[in-house]
Formats: C-alpha cells, sequence, structure tokens
C-alpha cells in the first residue's frame, strides 16, 4: 500500500506538465513595472565661423529658432515606453527615445538655405548702400559750389556711415564661410521623465524626473537605460524584469506567443478618464530569430518604443524598437541578450546626460580607423529600407564597379535596384561575418533572403560579397566573389 502511495506520488509530481499563466495575469504583475517616458528637447548646431542654429525637428524637417530661449520654450516632445530592470530606478528603453534622430542631411540642407537667405540679404544691402554712396557722389560732384559748410559736413558724414556699413556688411558675408568638418551638434536636454501606469498626467509635473546613464554604441542595438534621479525603484512596483536568468527558459520558435506592454502612441492613446493606462497586446514568433532582431506579429505605433516583450511564462525577451516599413502588423525587438550585455558592459556608460557633441571631423576619423564594419551593415540597411540616395552616399566618387556594372554612375545604377526592388519583396542579408582581407578590402559573408514576387516563392542565397574602400571610408568597388 506504501509504495503505491509512493508510486502515485512520484507520478503526480513529475507527470502533471505547468500551465502559464494566463496573459491577464501576466499583464496585471508587470503593467506597474513599464512607464511612459517623456523626453523634451532642442538641438543646437554650431558652424567654425560662429554662427548658432537652435531647431527642433518636426515632421522629419528642421525648424529653426533665431534665439536658444525661443527652441526652448519651444522645445519638440518625444514619448516611449520604458520597463524597470533593477531596485536602483533604472529602465531599459530605446536609444532612439533618450537621443532622438538629428536629421543631419535635412538640418545641413535648412542651414544652407538659411544661409544663401543671408547672403542674399547681405548682397542686397550692399547693392542698395552703393547706390546711396553713388548718389552722395553725385550731388557732392554736382552742387559742390552751391552747398554750404553744414551739408558738406553732413554729406561727409553720410558717405562715412554708409561706408562703414559697406565694410561691415562686406565682412559678415565673408563670415558666412565655414568647414562643413568642423560642424558640431549638439543635443539639449530640457526635460526626461517618466509617468506611471494607472496615475493622472495632466502635466509636466506629473512625470518623475530621469537622466539617462547609457546606451548603446553599436547601431544596429537600438537600447539606452536611464533612471530615476533619486536612484529608488518605487516601493510600489513589485516585479521588475529581472535580467539574470538568461539561462532560465528555453530561446524563442517560430509560433511561440509573445507579448507586449507599452503606450502605443504615447499619452493621446494612454490617456483615459481614470488617468494613463498602458495597451497589453499580443502575437507570435513569425521569424526565426537571430542575435541582432527579433520578428513577431505584434502592430505598434510610435510611443511603443522601448517596450518589453515577454514570453508566455513572463520571461523578457525582447525591448521593442521598430515596425516593418511595408508590412502592417509586424514588428522588430532587441534579443533580450543584448540588454543584458549594455547593462553590464561599464564601457557604454554616458559621461553626460545633457549634450552629444560630435564633430564631422572626429567622425570621419573614426570611419577611416576601425569602422568599415559598420559601414558595411549600414550600406546593407540602406538597401533594406530601399534608400537609394543614402545608398548611392556610401560610393566613392571613384566607385569603378558594382558587380558586373563597370564604371557605374547615378542613372545606371539606381535603374539597377528599380529593376530588383520592382519583383523583390521582404528581402534581408543575415550576416555571417565580415572578415578584413586587409586594410582597404572586406569580405561579407551573407545569407540573403527574399520573396520573389513573380515565381511566389521565398529564396534563400548564400554568398561573399567583396568591398573596397578609399582612404575616406568611401566605397570603390563592390562584387561577389566565389
Amino acid at each position: 500500500m506504501k509504495q503505491f502511495v509512493l508510486i502515485t506520488l512520484i507520478f503526480f509530481v513529475f507527470g502533471c506538465k505547468q500551465n502559464p499563466p494566463e496573459p491577464t495575469e501576466l499583464y496585471n504583475k508587470y503593467r506597474n513595472s513599464v512607464a511612459l517616458i517623456q523626453n523634451s528637447y532642442y538641438f543646437k548646431t554650431t558652424l567654425d565661423n560662429g554662427f548658432e542654429f537652435f531647431y527642433t525637428i518636426e515632421n522629419n524637417k528642421p525648424v529653426f529658432f533665431d534665439e536658444e530661449h525661443e527652441a526652448i520654450e519651444n522645445a519638440g516632445i518625444s514619448y516611449g515606453t520604458g520597463f524597470f530592470i533593477s531596485e536602483k530606478g533604472e529602465l531599459a528603453t530605446n536609444r532612439h527615445v533618450v537621443y532622438p534622430n538629428k536629421e543631419n542631411e535635412l538640418v545641413g540642407e535648412g542651414i544652407n538655405d538659411y544661409l544663401n537667405d543671408l547672403r542674399y540679404k547681405i548682397k542686397k544691402a550692399i547693392n542698395e548702400k552703393e547706390t546711396e554712396q553713388s548718389k552722395l557722389i553725385d550731388v557732392w560732384n554736382e552742387y559742390y559750389d552751391y552747398l554750404d559748410y553744414d551739408k558738406k559736413i553732413k554729406i561727409k558724414n553720410e558717405y562715412s556711415e554708409t561706408n562703414n556699413d559697406l565694410l561691415e556688411f562686406e565682412q559678415l558675408l565673408e563670415k558666412l564661410d565655414f568647414n562643413p568638418d568642423n560642424t558640431i551638434t549638439e543635443l539639449k536636454r530640457v526635460f526626461l521623465g517618466i509617468a506611471f501606469d494607472d496615475t493622472h498626467v495632466t502635466s509636466i509635473n506629473d512625470f518623475k524626473e530621469c537622466v539617462a546613464i547609457k546606451k548603446a554604441r553599436e547601431e544596429e542595438v537600438d537600447l539606452a537605460i536611464i533612471q530615476l534621479k533619486d536612484k529608488t525603484t518605487p516601493t510600489k512596483i513589485k516585479n521588475t524584469f529581472s535580467l539574470k536568468n538568461i539561462n532560465g527558459f528555453e530561446p524563442l520558435k517560430l509560433n511561440d506567443a509573445v507579448y507586449m506592454i507599452g503606450f502605443n502612441h504615447g499619452i493621446s492613446l494612454a490617456n483615459t478618464r481614470n488617468g494613463i493606462k498602458s495597451q497589453f497586446t499580443q502575437g507570435t514568433i513569425t521569424q526565426d530569430p537571430d542575435n541582432n532582431r527579433v520578428l513577431y506579429s505584434i502592430p505598434t505605433l510610435p510611443g511603443s518604443s522601448g517596450s518589453p516583450i515577454i514570453d508566455k511564462w513572463g520571461n523578457l525577451v525582447a525591448v521593442n524598437f521598430a515596425k516593418t516599413g511595408d508590412f502592417q502588423g509586424f514588428s522588430f525587438g532587441i534579443p533580450y541578450l543584448a540588454l543584458t550585455n549594455l547593462y553590464n558592459d561599464q564601457s557604454n556608460i554616458v559621461t553626460s546626460d545633457y549634450s552629444i557633441s560630435n564633430t564631422t571631423a572626429e567622425s570621419n576619423k573614426n570611419i577611416v580607423s576601425n569602422n568599415y564594419e559598420n559601414i558595411i551593415r549600414e550600406f546593407l540597411r540602406a538597401e533594406e529600407q530601399r534608400d537609394f540616395n543614402k545608398i548611392y552616399s556610401f560610393l566613392s566618387p571613384k566607385f569603378s564597379r558594382y558587380y558586373d556594372i563597370n564604371k557605374p554612375n547615378y542613372s545606371n545604377l539606381k535603374k539597377r535596384y528599380e529593376y530588383l526592388w520592382g519583383f523583390v519583396s521582404n528581402s534581408r542579408n543575415y550576416i555571417k561575418s565580415i572578415e578584413k582581407i586587409n586594410e582597404y578590402t572586406y569580405d561579407l559573408n551573407t545569407n540573403y533572403k527574399y520573396y520573389n514576387e513573380r515565381k511566389k516563392k521565398e529564396f534563400s542565397v548564400n554568398s561573399t560579397v567583396r568591398f573596397l574602400f578609399d582612404s575616406n571610408g568611401k566605397v570603390i568597388e563592390t562584387y561577389g566573389i566565389e
């Protein structure tokens, strides 16, 4: 009898499989650990000629202000999602939530337009002053014998003032010239803070202030960590997202259920009569995950950037960072391991929360010395985004070969890309390795997957592509090799 009871007990303990929690149980467990992030900021660009420009980015375009206090008063505001990862008031989110894109090309165009307009106005003012001088000279020469002493002194003074104005305008015109390599752009943060789920938010005072303490250096790792100024996680938050159980759960597989807790569309969608409320959405893994990103069938909106992605057991598996451009209802996440690496890597600490200085000259030195691999990755990303102008910006003026096209120009290279894009969709390069052959030569080993719209079939191609660079980090040749 005792043996029967023992066998029954063993069967009960080892034979019963535990079921995962209900989704609503997971939401209620973690919703208080997810917060709405508000980031208020503007940018300052300084030229080597002393000119300063203050602006914000609206609808992907720079809006300039005459004075810095105007930029502060009209600072840009963006929203994102963050989640607590420690008892020290630390939250994980996306880098682009904390450090918004400066839109360098658009800003450069705006500054050039401003300076060209200023040049036109100065030249017009110079012409007007020269006309005034000519009139004074004509009056002086024609009526000199009839002018009394006071009128002669008045004409001389007017001519002298006009001449001084001309000198000032001409000096100002010379100062408008600048070296773009010495341009410095800074992010000026006005406020960074969080608001908690299920609280009323009616003003900036309802956000608890934070500072940015870490950001990933790698371009493809869109992660950052912020911290409450008092360095203390509120006692009401009982369940932070653990970064310790890295080997405590099975890796993600196709069709695995995943859930996201976040603030889609920021405060506009979160606001209810009972306070701000996060949203809980679910989907499945729709592509074999790699070390760079996870693809899942969860539709997202701006504001959900930085949201935690959890599996059916409540384990943190990824950090949401982007939605697909061509296909609705799919989004990407940064794998959990990348966040763990960032959290434990002290070399990623950001030393200043209030500004990011970036000189183009320094960037060029970095590109030449050690950034060829990142250039290749950025080149592939531009191809995936189907941004031909960005693709073309990677090429050297001496670009001489693109696969079977010798001495390609802008026109025929664009035609080649547009031809391929015409029947290829959902294309993606999975990088196996980037091998350095010599100082300026690198081989990219990749698995290229794409869907052929004509054949209605997905293809997978392994290939090795060689990149040859010039000393400025621009591509001279690219072609496939055996």
